[in-house]
């Protein structure tokens, strides 16, 4: 008995359940450090074509922002969010990534 509770800790055998485990893990935190920086890559390009159409807007005298487009935007985003990511969850990261853009194209001439 106490050698089964041995191997089940990491004794006896169990080091290489332990050490696929540990190898699991560093697979995962790869692939999410690997999603972090696409993820990073997509939200600069979005500012920087933020940026762009608020030049234009500013070209073409419209208001920065527009409560409709927006609108159109979390709408379409809490149409795609499924499984693991809740559309209130999609709602809340698009608003900030919204207002990030917003804030960008705002200070581009300051």
């Amino acid at each position: 008995m106490a050698e089964e509770g041995a191997e089940r800790a990491g004794g006896a055998g169990g080091a290489s359940v332990s050490d696929a485990r540990m190898e699991t893990l560093a697979h995962h935190r790869g692939c999410i450090d690997r999603i972090d920086r696409t993820i990073v890559a997509l939200l600069a390009e979005r500012v920087r074509l933020g940026m762009a159409l608020g030049d234009l807007k500013r070209e073409l005298r419209l208001p920065l922002r527009s409560d409709a487009r927006e609108a159109e935007v979390l709408t379409r985003v809490r149409a795609a969010a499924g499984g693991a990511l809740s559309s209130q969850s999609a709602m809340r990261i698009f608003s900030a990534i919204i207002a990030e853009t917003s804030a960008a194209q705002e200070h581009v001439h300051d």
